[in-house]
């Protein structure tokens, strides 16, 4: 309780000051404290921030929604309130609408750190769309991660496609039209949300990474995982950067940020994600919850979503302004495609997976011109 008081009124205190300098900078996350992007990958690059800075860059991690949830951070930090978040555009589509049109594209297969990779590329490098879209809400965006494929993770067993008809499932991005097309129904909201939603009954299944199981609390409610990958989507954006906050910078410490993106992405991914993963099943299955595989019928249901998924997001990103979505789409393929090649050497190595990062993106953006 008086740990819980103190963060409370350490938060407040922050609030308060008036004109925190450039070294008291405030990291607004909407994910609960123990969630492995607060644990592992955000610790690290404050961490190398400050080493880059000498000092001169401390940024201060507030878990637990405390200061914005997940669909009010681009607000949050549009307005000040917060000088950095994490960001997931199916949140906000209409501040987002070209960042979500990457986010709606279903990736299926499980090459996460290539799907990563690809994600940053388009981001930074070919989406000059998202870059402006950034800074019309006062930010600066960089450093997107890959969530591991989603599974199902539900109260109900799943074992085939018929098992989900009328079932309720949490699901965003590209998820919602693979949960549509089984006959389930997609309800939206974040996935600290649909804890007490999966205790309740508001939703019968989750669908995300395997370790929300540990981040988010559902090892203590779900008995059945359906372990068939249904797509991968992001990104993620682990620094959305109040951009006043990002012009109170240095050019030095601007550049500090930007190179060490790279290895930021690599631990977000690899360490946080694909490493959690593995530690999770083993814990899950020690408790007993049940792993389904899964069939042809959820290869049939990912081949329907690859197959339509183009034409649909083509509509709804157009519909909301986007220019040129179809070639956008089209790159992303090829960056797809190409970062493929490059994760069968990086494998689980963070450090080749960092070098080639900075090697293909990061040493290519300009800090001054974001």
């Amino acid at each position: 309780m008086f740990k819980k008081m103190g963060i409370a009124l350490g938060v407040a205190a922050m609030l308060a000051a008036p004109g925190l300098s450039a070294k008291e900078l405030v990291y607004g996350s909407w994910m609960g404290a123990n969630a492995s992007t607060n644990q592992i990958a955000l610790p690290a690059y404050f961490k190398l921030i400050e080493e880059a800075t000498q000092g001169e860059v401390e940024w201060t991690l507030v878990p637990g929604g405390q200061l914005a949830s997940g669909p009010g951070t681009v607000d949050a930090v549009k307005g000040n309130l917060i000088d950095a978040g994490t960001t997931m555009a199916p949140y906000t589509p209409r501040e987002l609408p070209a960042t979500n049109a990457i986010f709606n594209r279903t990736v299926a297969g499980d090459d996460v750190v290539g799907t990563a990779g690809a994600m940053n590329e388009l981001l930074m490098l070919n989406c000059p769309q998202c870059q402006a879209e950034f800074k019309r809400n006062n930010a600066v965006g960089f450093a997107g991660y890959n969530t591991t494929p989603y599974l199902l993770m539900c109260k109900p067993e799943v074992k085939t496609v018929a098992d989900l008809d009328g079932v309720k499932v949490r699901a965003s991005g590209g998820g919602v039209a693979v949960i549509k097309k089984t006959g389930a129904t997609p309800v939206a909201m974040n996935p600290a949300e649909a804890t007490a939603a999966l205790e309740r009954g508001v939703v019968d299944c989750v669908m995300g990474s395997l370790a929300w199981l540990r981040n988010y609390g559902y090892m203590d409610i779900v008995d059945y995982v359906l372990d068939y990958p249904l797509g991968m989507a992001g990104p993620p954006m682990l620094m959305y950067v109040n951009r006043d906050a990002w012009n109170a910078m240095t050019p030095e410490q601007r550049k500090a940020h930007i190179d060490n993106a790279a290895r930021l992405v690599a631990i977000g991914t690899i360490e946080a994600q694909l490493e959690v993963d593995a530690e999770v099943k083993d814990a899950a299955l020690q408790k007993g919850i049940t792993f389904n595989t899964g069939g042809d019928d959820f290869a049939a249901i990912m081949q329907e979503r690859t197959d339509e998924q183009t034409a649909e997001i083509v509509e709804i990103a157009t519909a909301a302004g986007v220019e040129d979505i179809e070639g956008l789409l089209a790159t992303y393929s090829d960056l797809l495609d190409k970062w493929h090649g490059l994760s069968q050497d990086i494998g689980m190595d963070v450090d080749k997976f960092t070098e080639a990062l900075n090697r293909e993106v990061y040493s290519k953006v300009d800090p001054e011109a974001l």
